[in-house]
């Protein structure tokens, strides 16, 4: 229940790094393709400068709002006191964040994998005390998620001093740019908005859920757990579809634009129509896997069989937006969300 309940500023503040960088890849991958190296490295440049100053904001504000967020939804002491522990620790980690995903829409390389594995390692080692590990319980979960940025971001420094990549964060490019940064911001804002709307979605039906059970706060909670394996790779074929139909814009080579769309679009759909049919026919097991509490597992498979019949249409909007994405129409993008 904390952590449901700490989950829409976790996704608002990753919200805000991913959203930035969609502006970051849409602005380098543009110049790429016109051929205008200067302004690629100048993008990222400032991208990257930007993108750590969000980074200390969102520390400084995640931390500090907490203690009342928390209350709004939970007159439980306990839920408030282990969402306090969790958020004062992985809210440190913010800077990280913005960071790691900075540089990831630089290079859309594949370091995330390392620091994500590490997470997945370090996890039950820190909760429970593994070995020599200390048991640290919830703060564990927290560090572990903090450790894993870390590594992401190792991992991105090495492959960034080691390979020779055709975009370099230069000094040269440090004095402020008034018209690139505008328009940094004018691809970034509207997708960081499309990113942190489910952040407010879960935050209003935190507070609906809770005047009812604890029970549907940890339903709602699993559910964004179990869509992630959805969204996620869906995400990551629009992600791959950003900088390539941005590259071809600005090339000017519009069929490719058209064909990149349709392909991803295809690839997207598929993922979605598979998903409905395990949410259709094994709800309750993958309930099952958060919990043991059968009154969990009945409301929770109950509303999994629900929501999935959106998924399949939801591959429309997803592909679109991030096609806008990546030719500039950061506004567009947004209304469709």
């Amino acid at each position: 229940a904390a952590l449901s309940l700490v989950f829409p500023v976790q996704n608002f503040v990753n919200a805000t790094a991913i959203g930035f960088g969609v502006g970051i890849n849409a602005m380098i991958a543009f110049h790429l393709g016109a051929g205008n190296k200067e302004n690629a490295n100048a993008s990222a440049t400032h991208g990257m400068i930007l993108s750590v100053i969000h980074g200390f904001l969102a520390l400084i504000i995640s931390i500090a709002i907490m203690p009342t967020f928390l209350g709004a939804f939970t007159k439980d002491e306990n839920v408030i006191k282990l969402g306090l522990e969790y958020s004062r620790i992985v809210f440190l980690f913010a800077p990280v964040i913005m960071i790691s995903l900075a540089f990831e829409k630089i290079f859309q390389a594949v370091a995330l994998l390392c620091g994500c594995i590490s997470n997945i390692i370090l996890d039950p080692l820190l909760i429970f005390g593994i070995g020599f590990f200390p048991k640290l319980g919830i703060k564990g979960a927290a560090l572990a998620t903090g450790i894993g940025q870390i590594i992401t971001v190792i991992v991105y420094l090495i492959y960034y001093v080691k390979k020779p990549l055709p975009v370099k964060l230069k000094k040269s490019c440090l004095p402020l740019q008034r018209s690139l940064d505008f328009r940094l911001y004018t691809i970034g804002i509207p997708a960081i908005l499309n990113l942190a709307l489910p952040s407010f979605l879960v935050s209003f039906l935190n507070g609906v859920l809770s005047a009812y059970s604890d029970i549907y706060v940890v339903v709602l909670g699993i559910y964004y757990k179990l869509q992630t394996f959805l969204y996620l790779p869906a995400s990551g074929i629009v992600q791959g579809m950003r900088p390539v139909i941005g590259y071809n814009y600005g090339a000017g080579e519009m069929d490719r634009v058209r064909k990149i769309f349709r392909l991803a679009l295809l690839m997207c759909g598929g993922i979605m129509a598979g998903g409905t049919l395990l949410c259709l026919f094994f709800a309750n097991d993958l309930i099952g896997m958060f919990t043991t509490n059968p009154e969990t597992i009945q409301a929770g498979g109950l509303a999994l069989r629900i929501i999935s019949s959106g998924f399949i249409v939801s591959s429309i909007s997803v592909t679109a937006s991030g096609a806008l994405e990546g030719l500039g129409k950061g506004v567009q993008s947004l209304l469709i969300s």
